[in-house]
């Protein structure tokens, strides 16, 4: 079935065709699925996703996977998220939408989203604000709110920079004092031209570590695809991730 998966996801990224080096909207789906450990479980995930950026976004000698990030695009999105559990897991629906605002002249970054989860025996509403600063070209920070709980001490940081010869570098890290303990992430993308990268990601908390790899290829400046495995060693099990994005 993954086999599968992945022969038909590069089947409709290969058939995309090439245009200008600006792009205005993007959409994408990815499907996962997780076999769970010690249990006779597992879990299919499937995502839709959309975003529409206020003003064109600009490619140019950019890494493709970063051109919105480094241009600071303001933008609309909305993802939809189906979650098929089968043995102990159960179903999930997830809902949510908002915006992603840049303010160049004073270093601003403001993300706002409503988030709707849906359960078999429950429902669930809530809002996630985000507020950050972007010092420097390629430098965010910030810190995030969930409305469902009181704000929890935590810091993101993402840094994109040229190394040269069209050859780029993604350097993200996470820490938040969480009512579960203490959570920690970092990971990195290498971009050895403006189409291809290659990355990994480590998350700890009190209960283990995830380890996860991954790697997109842009097969024209349209087209994407891209491929994750994650390996989890508190009980979560491990997990093969594939995605296909086109932007227009």
């Amino acid at each position: 079935m993954k086999f599968k998966l992945l022969v038909a996801a590069l089947g409709v990224a290969g058939s995309c065709f090439a245009i200008a080096d600006t792009y205005q909207a993007e959409v994408g789906a990815k499907a996962a699925r997780w076999d769970l450990d010690g249990v006779n479980s597992s879990l299919n995930s499937y995502t839709a996703n959309g975003k529409y950026y206020f003003n064109a976004v600009k490619t140019d000698n950019l890494p493709l996977a970063e051109a919105a990030y480094l241009g600071k695009n303001s933008n609309a999105f909305l993802n939809l998220t189906r979650q098929y559990g089968h043995g102990y897991v159960a179903d999930v629906k997830k809902y949510s939408a908002g915006v992603e605002v840049y303010i160049p002249e004073n270093f601003l970054y403001i993300r706002v989203e409503g988030v709707h989860r849906r359960y078999e025996w429950d429902s669930d509403t809530s809002a996630l604000t985000t507020i950050g600063l972007t010092p420097l070209d390629g430098l965010r920070v910030s810190t995030s709110w969930d409305s469902d709980e009181s704000y929890n001490a935590n810091v993101d940081a993402k840094y994109v920079a040229a190394l040269g010869n069209d050859h780029y570098i993604n350097v993200e890290a996470s820490l938040a004092d969480t009512d579960w303990g203490t959570f920690k992430a970092i990971g990195g993308d290498y971009y050895f031209d403006n189409t291809f990268s290659v990355g990994a990601e480590v998350t700890d908390n009190d209960n283990g570590t995830n380890y996860a790899v991954r790697t997109r290829k842009f097969f024209t400046e349209q087209c994407s695809g891209d491929l994750a495995y994650i390996d989890s060693d508190f009980g979560n099990g491990n997990a093969v991730a594939l995605g296909v994005n086109y932007r227009f």
